[in-house]
């Protein structure tokens, strides 16, 4: 009976390796060079937005309805921003590029208390943010981050960021 109940259980594993298989799933994840490709992505998302080239920064992101992104900030008018699908956001992004109003052009970022989880086709990364004047070092702010990412045709996109910054008064 147990021979049976083990050979059983390994037919059905074997059948569901082979179903993820045959959709083209992987089940095993190299997380080292998932990370690796997830935290490139993101890097060149604030490169990208800090030189105002408008066609890297869209290559970051999912360009879908599904897309989200929300933030706090008190430099806000209204302290609270939120995008429902891509092209509300491409569409404020490239007026802003092209009138030359990016916020905090050239300024420094350091990422901290970061953590990734990562499965076949998506991720999310979490990590707090310090942003620095480049030349003088002035602390710019400080915010918690989160970030979602999918694969879109095997490459890694933006599918969800946001941000939380800290209050002035309370870092100083």
């Amino acid at each position: 009976m147990r021979t049976t109940i083990l050979l059983l259980v390994g037919i059905f594993l074997s059948h569901c390796t082979e179903k993820a298989s045959d959709q083209g799933e992987s089940t095993v994840v190299d997380f080292e060079v998932e990370r690796t490709a997830i935290q490139a992505v993101i890097a060149k998302e604030t490169e990208a937005y800090y030189k105002q080239d408008f066609e890297e920064w869209k290559s970051t992101y999912l360009q879908s309805p599904v897309f989200r992104k929300f933030g706090y900030w008190e430099g806000y008018e209204n302290k609270v921003v939120s995008y429902i699908g891509f092209e509300s956001l491409a569409s404020e992004k490239k007026s802003q590029f092209d009138a030359n109003e990016t916020l905090w052009q050239g300024s420094v970022e350091e990422r901290s208390n970061e953590n990734i989880r990562i499965s076949n086709d998506m991720a999310w990364y979490t990590f707090e943010q310090n942003s620095y004047e480049k030349d003088t070092r002035k602390f710019l702010g400080k915010s918690l981050e989160t970030r979602i990412l999918e694969k879109d045709n095997g490459i890694w996109k933006i599918a969800y960021p946001a941000f939380h910054y800290y209050p002035m008064a309370a870092e100083q």
